[in-house]
């Protein structure tokens, strides 16, 4: 043991000098940016590392932080947008050291909060690199996944497809969200799309037997050789196998949907992000899932080839998983029972079946044609995805007021007691930072219409929710299940004619359906209903 701890401390001090040059601390960060990671897994990287130094691989070290509501401010400053953040669960995101002749785009280096110097948050591909992360999964929870994006491109979006003209006819206001240049940098726009079937909880799972509080090892790659070859790295140091994932990227050359590798200012710029969310813990202070976001126990690694006249071997085209879901369709008949109750015990009973006449209407779905939230979709034709996932559903709302004393109610089925989720959110957002304020998970949604049982079937498989400015004065009609959206949150608009009013924006998101490794299909479950109520 006393050997093995000399040898150890011998890899690390060399590590030091001449394997990964990383991240330096300034006054920009708080603290060094080295999470805490268990000696044992420190080890088997140094180990790691100093295999693929002596292959001629070029090896480089960064970080893991939190994408956190203070890092919003920076975004919207650079990119004009917050991405539809969840507050309730901050994204894990890295920083990682630039190769020497990598293009660094000043339009963009805040664009997820400050990183470390001689770091950054966003990266361009060598066409024979891997990124390589390792170390310890969050404690368990309903829901973990992991994933790259295309975060900008050099080009412009294509206003002749359906999708654009769609969004232009039908909601105009919302065209800014969708298509959107890089502020700093016009001859680029902002994709935030994915790029292949991710890594997730199920996922890993499935492969290695065990998911929350494992040793797990991930290779992001464009180049099939760099899988293979850090593959073989990896059980070197005793690492299974099984507990290995791979994301590949896919790259190969003049297609759309693939990215475009390189590392010039011409060449397409990454991020990876990583989604957290319900912690069985309850993630208070103290518990282990908030200890682990606190020590972040992951290490990530830039690999490179430097052997001179090799080509890369490019992956082809993403092939989405399939996706399915249990059909809601005999659910229909009691949704709408459920609305016009609803509408009635605020004393506007519906005139029509779909209560159109008081004015409900159905979010839209996000993820079916003409809009088509999937990243894939989204590159073909320059469409912003906002950090898309194939783990789960999104179903919006247009742009809501809130000034005219509005209330607003939604009602729809519950995933998580149909069959279709893991987990529910029902996200609060502001339209004009494309901010997250606040998330309704399925755990505060559950049982909120159990007192339409006498009046509505499977009244367990629906929720009620609503939003407006005070719920202060609503506590009989709403039972409690009200969000108050204060004049800070969604400051009030004086003029609605420009561009600059801030509105309300819902969005359902239902991850993992049950007995699957990916979110349901959308188009087998029912739109929430979106209630226009008054006050009486």
């Amino acid at each position: 043991m006393k050997n093995r701890t000399i040898i150890f401390l011998l890899l690390l001090f060399a590590s030091a000098l001449f394997f990964f040059p990383g991240c330096s601390s300034d006054s920009g960060t708080s603290g060094h940016p080295k999470n805490k990671v268990p000696i044992s897994i420190e080890e088997e990287v140094q180990r790691l590392i100093a295999d693929l130094t002596s292959q001629g691989f070029e090896v480089k070290r960064g970080y893991f932080k939190l994408y956190t509501q203070d890092d919003c401010s920076y975004s919207y400053e650079t990119m004009k947008s917050c991405y539809g953040n969840n507050p309730a669960a901050p994204y894990i995101m890295f920083a990682v050291p630039s190769w020497p002749e990598e293009f660094v785009d000043p339009a963009t280096k805040l664009a997820f909060g400050k990183v470390a110097k001689g770091c950054n948050g966003t990266f361009r591909f060598d066409p024979r690199e891997a990124i390589v992360i390792i170390g310890l999964m969050p404690p368990p929870a309903a829901y973990f996944g992991l994933q790259t994006y295309l975060f900008t491109r050099e080009g412009t979006f294509d206003t002749s497809s359906p999708t654009y003209q769609f969004i232009a006819t039908h909601f105009p206001a919302m065209l800014g969200t969708f298509f959107t240049q890089v502020p700093i940098n016009t001859n680029r726009i902002q994709l935030v799309a994915s790029l292949s079937n991710n890594n997730n909880n199920v996922v890993v799972q499935q492969q290695s037997g065990a998911a929350f509080d494992q040793k797990r090892s991930f290779i992001i790659t464009p180049d099939q050789f760099m899988d293979t070859a850090v593959r073989a790295s990896l059980n070197k140091v005793e690492f299974e196998s099984s507990n290995i994932f791979t994301e590949p990227i896919p790259s190969v050359p003049d297609n759309l949907s693939a990215v475009r590798t390189g590392l010039d200012e011409h060449a397409d710029e990454l991020i990876w992000v990583m989604r957290y969310a319900m912690p069985f813990d309850g993630g208070g202070s103290g518990t282990p899932s908030e200890t682990w976001k606190k020590d972040l126990p992951l290490i990530v690694l830039r690999v490179r080839d430097t052997k001179q006249g090799r080509a890369a071997q490019p992956y082809g085209p993403v092939v989405l998983e399939p996706r399915t879901a249990i059909n809601e369709s005999w659910l229909q008949a009691d949704l709408a029972n459920l609305v016009s109750a609803v509408n009635s015990k605020w004393g506007q009973p519906c005139s029509n079946a779909d209560c159109s006449d008081q004015g409900t209407t159905s979010f839209i779905d996000l993820q079916s044609s003409p809009v088509n939230l999937v990243g894939p979709k989204c590159m073909e034709i320059g469409m912003n995805c906002l950090g898309d996932t194939q783990d789960t559903t999104y179903q919006g709302t247009p742009n809501l007021s809130l000034d005219d004393g509005q209330i607003y109610a939604v009602v729809g089925t519950l995933g998580t007691e149909t069959g279709n989720a893991t987990y529910v959110g029902l996200a609060v957002n502001e339209s004009l930072m494309v901010k997250g304020l606040a998330n309704i998970d399925s755990d505060q949604l559950k049982n909120t219409a159990m007192s339409y049982a006498g009046q509505v079937n499977n009244a367990d498989k629906f929720y009620v929710y609503y939003f407006t400015r005070d719920c202060s004065d609503l506590e009989a009609l709403t039972e409690g299940n009200c969000f108050s959206i204060s004049d800070t949150m969604i400051q009030p608009c004086s003029d609605p004619t420009t561009q600059t009013c801030d509105y309300l924006k819902l969005v359902q998101r239902e991850y993992i359906a049950t007995g699957t490794r990916r979110g349901p299909d959308s188009t087998l479950t029912l739109l929430p209903k979106l209630l226009m109520l008054k006050r009486r």
